[in-house]
């Protein structure tokens, strides 16, 4: 019996064929292939046994071409395990798309349909720069998906505003939409001069009860060196009345040369006390995580980190995780 074949790496590969096979009179829009793999060895230093273990986390791969010149398209397979799986079936590994779509842009406006990468961390993202080995706050603590399915456009006022506003699912790109609630997110960005970012995002649901999110950054790069931190606030969590979340991310990275740079970052995550309660609704998932370490390049795009990384509970018989990796990632 033929064994069925993943519609999405099929689909993927037709992509492809199609931007290799260009007619001459295209033939300045070329296309870009593109992979990336994360991977890592850790060790516990508190396990009971003080376990060990290789991991490949996670692998993307893509194709994006400019169709003409305002056009282009893009796709990107992420491969993977999904956030719902189990704990054991954490090595199962699953082909869904994490871009597919088209963007126009021209001059200061742009603007893009289908699935593609949310802009309420991209900011901070980038300003923390070490996605392979922790995502950024507002990823890593699920206040919003890194991507989904809607439509968004960004304009850029001038050299040190711009504004970006997006409608979306609100499911995020591994789940499907399940009902007829949206997702309605603001970003403005505002760059007094090249050392300095400041970033503001507002999101709400179309829902009875509205999921909020707030979210404030501040960002400086001069140089080798650069530091940032961001305040995130997020009312009635999955449209449950008053249940609030918070907290906040301070990190920041000095390079010595373009090899060798060394990083830190603190992160605190809380929950408020509801009426008639003496504890946080959401104690459990309450704590704060400290990550530090120092990362290698030995060549462009592979980049190779020692690091610590621990997670402590803030419930009174709560857990604390300490970990040391070894985390690698290529980018080609």
């Amino acid at each position: 019996m033929t064994r069925p074949r993943n519609p999405a790496l099929l689909l993927l590969l037709a992509v492809c064929h199609i931007g290799f096979s260009q007619s001459p009179a295209n033939e300045n829009y070329l296309g870009t292939v593109s992979g990336r793999i994360y991977s890592n060895f850790n060790y516990g230093l508190n396990a009971p046994s003080q376990a060990t273990a290789f991991e490949l986390t996670r692998a993307y791969f893509g194709y994006e071409r400019q169709i003409s010149e305002h056009f282009s398209a893009e796709v990107k397979l992420d491969v993977g395990s999904p956030d719902d799986l189990s704990e054991f079936s954490r090595l199962r590994r699953y082909a869904y798309f994490k871009n597919a779509g088209v963007t126009y842009q021209k001059g200061a406006f742009t603007a893009w349909g289908g699935l593609f990468d949310m802009q309420q961390f991209k900011v901070q993202e980038k300003f923390w720069d070490y996605r392979y080995l922790y995502k950024s706050y507002m990823d890593e603590y699920r206040f919003g998906p890194s991507a989904d399915l809607g439509a968004g456009a960004r304009y850029r006022f001038s050299d040190k505003v711009e504004s970006d506003l997006v409608i979306s699912n609100g499911e995020g790109y591994s789940s499907p939409q399940r009902d007829d609630t949206y997702k309605i997110g603001w970003g403005l960005s505002y760059r007094p001069s090249a050392a300095l970012t400041f970033r503001s995002y507002y999101a709400i649901f179309t829902s009875t009860t509205p999921q909020m999110t707030f979210s404030g950054f501040a960002g400086y790069r001069n140089g080798n060196f650069r530091m940032a931190g961001e305040y995130n606030y997020q009312r009635n969590y999955q449209s449950n009345k008053n249940r609030d979340r918070y907290g906040y991310s301070v990190y920041s990275t000095y390079a010595f040369s373009n090899q060798w740079e060394v990083f830190l970052r603190y992160d605190q995550l809380f929950s408020n006390i509801l009426p008639d309660n003496e504890i946080p609704w959401n104690l459990p998932n309450d704590g704060s995580a400290l990550i530090g370490g120092l990362q290698y390049t030995p060549v462009r795009n592979i980049h190779i980190t020692l690091d610590y990384q621990d997670w402590v509970e803030y419930a009174g018989n709560g857990a604390k995780e300490q970990l040391i990796y070894v985390h690698l990632e290529a980018d080609f």
